[in-house]
């Protein structure tokens, strides 16, 4: 572990490795259903975790591991079988044992944004199952991506509340 020296290696947004969308995750109505939506979202979350330093390999030697505390979804456009994605990953904000992230998912091809999520995340002592803190080389990190998106727009639907509009 430990941080790194090129900050060009914690550019805001993160991209994901590119993914495909599965026969068995359509649906009756012909489209991704939205339960492979979030195991899409989850496993993009799983690349950045990975790249950052506090991935599979972090937990098994340290103990700590990510919990999602809240999370939304905006569905925006269909994803049919074997039509390619990546996904698009943005810090919102961050604390000493938590961080907000926005992700979008897009079409490979059209680069239409499909779905946007956003997630909170905290950092867990799985030992004591309690929150605990970031070490500072990820704070360092996750600082370097924060300091990268400054000027770059968040995804637009990131904080708003759910309702319907009379």
């Amino acid at each position: 572990m430990g941080s790194s020296n090129k900050s060009e290696e914690f550019q805001s947004p993160f991209v994901t490795n590119l993914k495909k969308v599965l026969p068995e995750w359509i649906d009756y109505n012909g489209h991704m259903n939205v339960a492979y939506y979030t195991l899409a979202f989850d496993d993009a979350l799983d690349d950045f975790l990975d790249k950052i330093g506090i991935g599979e390999d972090y937990v098994t030697e340290f103990q700590n591991g990510p919990y999602a505390l809240q999370a939304n979804y905006h569905y925006l456009d269909e994803l049919m079988v074997n039509e390619e994605f990546r996904g698009r990953i943005f810090l919102v904000g961050i604390t000493e044992k938590c961080f907000h992230a926005a992700m979008e998912m897009f079409n490979e091809n059209s680069g239409v944004v499909s779905a946007v999520c956003e997630q909170i995340t905290m950092n867990v002592d799985l030992t004591l199952r309690k929150s605990n803190k970031y070490p500072d080389w990820v704070r360092e990190k996750f600082d370097l991506m924060i300091k990268s998106q400054k000027g770059k727009p968040l995804p637009s639907q990131i904080g708003k509340s759910l309702a319907l509009k009379s």
